[in-house]
């Protein structure tokens, strides 16, 4: 197996190779740092690197193999607004460059714990609060598939690494679609788990009154499955409890009997590009095809907007408190704008959209009940230009980028159900990937995988990847 072979083979085949030491876990890590250092200038994905500390990790995992946990030798990124023990966690943000959390988050520990070996920290924009990755501290991030392009937002440096072989394994979080959104521009797989499957501990128990959440973006279902187990799990203190699911990965080789899926194209507010809407239609085609019966319907997502808007602003409010007064000059001014605005809410605003938020989630279950999923895209266009998206900061234009561009994915932050982007085709113009996203009841993330992975076998994208050239162009290739 060639470098970019080695650098693009899934975790389950990397997982075999390292067992019977066909590749070690040292020779894996210098691949993908090898990797790193040749198209990274170009996209700008990952911002903090060990590559030394990575190195002797996976030298020690060569040497001693009697405690290899389940991702042993894989190597994995963290989204930098999550705390490292060894690495700065800026958030994006000037106000934080060179912090130093001195802690790692519980998705980083229990990571490490299962033998995976961290690389480094992907980029993300200020705090995590825009549809595209690009900050002041550390510029654009850019799609490993067309360079022109941005890689959506706020995950986009996970997703990118992941597409541009950098890295098998990317942690990611999601208030509004920051996992789905850069998984699809990216054409990787990208999970936001239900509301409780992962802790945000020590630092996030309730992100965004529950809205965010950590989750995992890779290149298969299945490889998106093993690190759901890897980090799935409550710990003490948890607001939210969830009944035990089977394990994540064994899911994956269930066959759904004839399932009741709905679908739709129409979003609750702005406009849809019709090769988005062409994407869907072939899901559906294939999942016909497959035996579902699957019908146009919708859930009313009524309310959801205004509450995600008041529940986000506050929370953005909040963030003042966090930022050293001297530091406050070196916000980004849209999200100074986005803390005013939470600041002008009252604790009684506050209160009633997240009474709003769980009534509303309360009634939309019952579509569940009459359907086991429901498909549609996970964003309303395709991947924005560099620069495309609106300069102006005031506060609609932000609000409207977020929410337009994740018409399709927000809602099911503010319900809190388990909602996956999978590849569902390419741009024929433009030639960037396109996803559609598929979500659940809640807490059905076992029965939502083993679909998924069916969906895989019957359209597979394994041998889709971006081809990164000296000149800096990109291209698609197959194989």
């Amino acid at each position: 197996m060639n470098r970019d072979e080695l650098c693009y083979a899934p975790i389950l085949v990397l997982r075999e190779l390292l067992a019977r030491r066909a590749v070690s876990a040292r020779e894996l890590v210098e691949a993908l740092i090898d990797r790193l250092e040749e198209v990274n200038p170009s996209l700008n994905a990952v911002v903090a690197l060990r590559p030394e500390a990575a190195l002797a990790e996976a030298q020690s995992l060569d040497r001693d193999s009697s405690t290899r946990g389940p991702l042993a030798g894989i190597p994995f990124t963290i989204k930098d607004l999550n705390e490292t023990a060894d690495l700065p966690t800026t958030m994006g943000s000037r106000a934080f460059a060179g912090h130093q959390a001195g802690f790692d988050a519980e998705v980083v520990r229990r990571l490490r714990q299962a033998g995976a070996i961290l690389l480094g920290k992907t980029n993300t924009p200020e705090f995590g609060l825009r549809a595209t990755t690009e900050n002041q501290l550390f510029g654009t991030t850019r799609n490993p598939w067309n360079l022109g392009y941005n890689p959506g937002g706020s995950s986009g440096g996970a997703a990118a690494a992941v597409a541009a072989g950098i890295s098998p394994l990317a942690q990611g979080s999601d208030g509004g679609g920051s996992i789905r959104n850069p998984a699809s521009s990216c054409g990787v797989v990208g999970l936001k788990p239900t509301r409780g499957r992962v802790s945000g501990a020590p630092a996030a128990y309730e992100a965004w009154a529950g809205l965010a959440t950590d989750g995992p973006l890779a290149r298969t279902i299945r490889d998106v499955a093993l690190m759901l187990d890897v980090i799935a799990g409550p710990v003490a203190g948890e607001p939210y409890g969830l009944p035990q699911a089977m394990p994540f990965l064994a899911a994956c080789d269930r066959r759904p009997s004839k399932l009741r899926l709905a679908y739709t194209a129409l979003p609750a507010h702005g406009q849809i590009h019709s090769e988005v809407k062409d994407a869907l239609v072939r899901v559906v085609r294939t999942f016909r095809e497959m035996g579902h019966e699957v019908e146009e319907a919708s859930p009313d997502l009524t309310g959801l907007r205004a509450a995600f808007i008041t529940i986000v602003g506050g929370n953005v409010g909040a963030l003042k408190k966090r930022v050293p007064p001297e530091k406050l000059g070196d916000l980004e001014p849209s999200t100074v704008n986005l803390m005013l605005s939470g600041h002008s809410l009252t604790a009684a605003d506050y209160c009633e959209a997240v009474n709003t938020a769980r009534t509303r989630a309360a009634a939309i279950m019952g579509f569940w009940r009459e359907y086991d999923f429901l498909l549609t895209p996970t964003m309303t266009q395709l991947p924005p230009l560099l620069g495309a998206m609106p300069s102006s900061f005031e506060l609609d234009a932000i609000w409207d980028e977020i929410t337009d561009l994740g018409a399709f994915t927000y809602p099911f932050n503010v319900t809190g159900q388990p909602s996956l982007s999978v590849p569902a085709g390419w741009s024929i113009e433009h030639k960037l990937p396109i996803g559609v996203q598929i979500v659940g009841e809640y807490g059905s993330e076992s029965e939502l995988l083993a679909l998924a992975a069916c969906y895989e076998e019957a359209q597979p994208w394994i041998d889709r990847r971006p081809q990164l050239h000296p000149s800096g162009m990109a291209s698609t290739t197959q194989g």
